[in-house]
């Protein structure tokens, strides 16, 4: 078995170099899942050793299988012996063999969110604080914090003498000791309660350390703190660790990874060997020198510049959107042009910063044909949120849909469990009457009457929203997400994704403002959502990949789009707090720019939109200045307004210029004038779907009012009224 044939230089030193502390600096599409397979086989086939006493660490599920299957077909049958699991399932684990010497079952249970918030909001009436003070979701991120910083109940309360983390404290400390009591562990537990065991019990720590000759841990640059402190914990006795990574796709922090590990390693161990993969197998020299134009801005970070032999490539095409559909029309279109070319659907993604940019490009890729599939999350129309507020709407428009009354009748939380629920509907049987009538009827039920209460909202504000010819279709889905308690339900929400769930709400409203420009028919809106839902086929396996950034990690695509270049949205950057806190976030969100540049191997779209429609209004954003730290010579521009343009090094300037004019600055003083092109004029008439003929009376920068014979006067986007003269 040859296992470094075909290797480069830097890849054999970084499998050979078995003993010691190695470092692999493995830029993206280097090759290091090969290199740390081929290495753990080399130590197993060459250097004869157990593969008992083998440990790689990986960050992710699906990982680790793909790492245990490609060392099967290397060394076969006895790889089952290595340990090949993520940080969690490792714990897991050991906690199962020892976790009887901290006083614990070793069947203990892990609790989930929602079995937490439960205990935490137990615990605050006993403690008689308020419940809106000490609401469960946020005391619960204090203590997740808590835990993966090493901070025992002991320190906090050492730290916390007054006011509001006292009294945290407090709860930290009953928190702890009804887990304990109940033999259960929450997910932050299962690596604290590994550390704790092994600084008790050292003759545990050692039968570990011990064990565990070889070390390999993928991803190291996702690793926070607590995980390092295992990793050091693990290989004090033989030393012989191995980690992967790259600062340069550090995308984490929000979740608690600590990029200065990779600093801290070169400190913690002796004489640290560090190898560098910087020949790139997945890309051209154009992709690749944009990547590390862009990543050079960052200062925290170790020097390198990814290459490739494979030299050349076209030029990376940046189109100029006018609007937010104008972007998803253009991605789609080149998609069918590169499907003519040769280009299978499946070798395309397109990928984006924020989860619910998707929906616009998901409406594009339907009108177009275009089949696709989601990574990292669910199509717009099946997420939750969204499919909850649509069967709000099903109700108002049909009381007899019982399945969309049953899904919200506790959505938010209104108290009603299995046995009310049995209650309910055996009122409407004996009576014969409908779900809806006995929820009317629900005095008389038998319930509890904070069931009672809840019940009678739910009713009232169904028959509020009942009376739909008062509200346009986006006032409709903004009323009952704010009436429902649906928004305070994601604002308290422990989940790390309610951010992401808002702003799919917000798109959602948005989706509706851009229909009842069209059309104002609430159901014609709810027939649209859910016809467009049901075509969708969840089995299409030659389908292009839409996908966020952070879900593409470590995916690759002959042909990669990358929309919403735009301040504000990529780069993102919320809640800084301090100087130094938005200069860390900024160089995050540029790593982040890396990875999907990264990510393609032939082709390169980028694209920004000078408007886009968010969270129901129109935002004006300048186009991201990741697009300006690409050099021009590797760029083709594209715009709406006309026109392309290749650029050279000699001829900056006049690029520049070009670029200026396709995203124009908006003067107050100047008289407002249309983006978008538009055949008619005012006093000419004009045609509409829904609204039939009329006169147009005023035209202004984004909207037309037109007055109809048969509706009156209506103001529409121009974008989406789809307007055309009658001749």
């Amino acid at each position: 078995m040859n296992l470094v044939q075909n290797m480069n230089d830097n890849q054999l030193k970084a499998i050979l170099k078995t003993e010691g502390a190695v470092m692999v600096i493995a830029g993206a599409g280097s090759g290091k899942t090969r290199v740390l397979t081929n290495r753990i086989a080399y130590l197993i086939s060459e250097k004869n050793i157990l593969e008992n006493n083998i440990l790689a660490i990986t960050f992710t599920n699906k990982a680790a299988k793909e790492m245990k299957e490609r060392i099967y077909a290397l060394v076969g049958e006895t790889s089952k012996y290595i340990w090949i699991n993520t940080f969690h399932s490792m714990c897991v684990r050991i906690l199962r063999q020892h976790i009887e010497l901290l006083g614990y079952n070793k069947n203990f249970t892990i609790l989930d969110t929602s079995e937490q918030k439960s205990i935490i909001k137990n615990i605050v009436r006993s403690l008689d604080l308020s419940e809106d003070a000490y609401q469960p979701a946020n005391v619960l991120k204090i203590i997740s914090n808590a835990k993966n910083s090493l901070v025992s109940v002991k320190k906090m309360r050492e730290q916390s003498r007054f006011g509001f983390m006292k009294n945290v404290a407090e709860i930290y400390a009953h928190y702890q000791s009804y887990l304990k009591k109940n033999s259960v562990l929450d997910f932050d537990d299962l690596m604290l309660k590994t550390i704790v065991l092994f600084k008790k019990f050292p003759e545990v720590l050692a039968i570990y350390q011990n064990q565990f000759q070889y070390i390999h841990v993928d991803e190291y640059q996702d690793t926070n703190v607590i995980q390092y402190r295992l990793i050091k914990m693990l290989s004090a006795v033989h030393k012989n660790v191995c980690v992967v990574g790259d600062d340069d796709q550090s995308i984490y922090s929000w979740r608690g990874a600590c990029s200065d590990n990779i600093i801290n390693f070169e400190k913690d161990f002796d004489d640290v060997e560090l190898v560098f993969l910087d020949q790139n197998y997945r890309s051209n020299s154009t992709i690749l020198d944009a990547a590390n134009a862009v990543i050079k801005n960052n200062t925290d970070r170790k020097e390198k510049a990814l290459w490739s032999e494979n030299k050349g490539g076209g030029k990376i095409s940046v189109y100029a959107a006018s609007n937010d559909k104008d972007e998803t029309d253009d991605i789609a279109k080149k998609i069918l042009e590169l499907k003519k070319e040769g280009i299978d659907y499946k070798d395309i993604a397109i990928l984006y910063r924020a989860n619910y940019l998707s929906r616009q490009m998901e409406n594009s890729c339907l009108s177009f044909g275009i089949p696709y599939k989601l990574i990292g999350s669910l199509k717009f129309l099946q997420r939750q949120e969204v499919r909850d507020l649509l069967a709000y709407l099903n109700v108002i428009v049909n009381r007899a849909d019982e399945f969309s009354l049953r899904r919200i009748i506790n959505v938010p939380k209104r108290g009603v469990g299995a046995s009310s629920m049995d209650k309910i509907d055996k009122y409407a049987e004996q009576y014969g009457i409908s779900l809806f009538e006995a929820l009317k009827n629900i005095e008389a039920v038998g319930v509890s009457k904070k069931i009672v209460t809840n019940i009678q909202l739910l009713t009232n504000l169904i028959e509020k929203y009942s009376e739909i010819d008062k509200y346009s279709i986006d006032e409709l889905i903004i009323g009952i997400y704010k009436d429902s308690g649906y928004e305070n339900m994601l604002k308290e929400s422990n989940d790390p994704y309610a951010e992401s769930r808002i702003e799919n709400i917000s798109e959602l409203v948005s989706s509706a403002k851009q229909f009842s420009n069209m059309n104002d028919s609430l159901i014609d809106f709810i027939s649209e959502m859910s016809l467009t839902s049901d075509s969708d086929d969840e089995n299409q396996e030659d389908a292009v990949v839409l996908s966020t950034v952070h879900a593409s990690k470590g995916l690759e695509y002959k042909v990669v789009f990358i929309m919403g270049l735009e301040e504000n949205l990529f780069p993102s950057i919320r809640d800084a707090e301090s100087s130094a806190d938005e200069k860390n976030k900024m160089e995050e969100e540029r790593r982040l720019a890396y990875v999907a540049i990264t990510r393609a191997k032939e082709r390169l779209f980028m694209s920004y939109a000078n408007r886009r429609m968010q969270f129901g209004s129109i935002k004006m954003n300048k186009r991201s200045r990741f697009l300006d730290e690409v050099p021009n010579k590797l760029m083709h521009f594209e715009s709406s307004f006309g026109g392309s343009f290749e650029s050279t090094e000699s001829n900056v300037d006049q690029a520049n210029k070009f670029i200026s004019r396709l995203s124009p600055k908006i003067k107050i003083s100047e008289k407002p004038k249309s983006s978008v092109s538009t055949n008619y004029g005012v006093g000419d008439t004009v045609l509409h779907k829904k609204f039939g003929e009329g006169k147009v009376l005023v035209i202004s920068t984004d909207s037309v009012k037109v007055e109809f014979s048969e509706v009156g006067v209506k103001t529409l986007l121009i974008e989406y009224a789809n307007l055309t003269r009658k001749d």
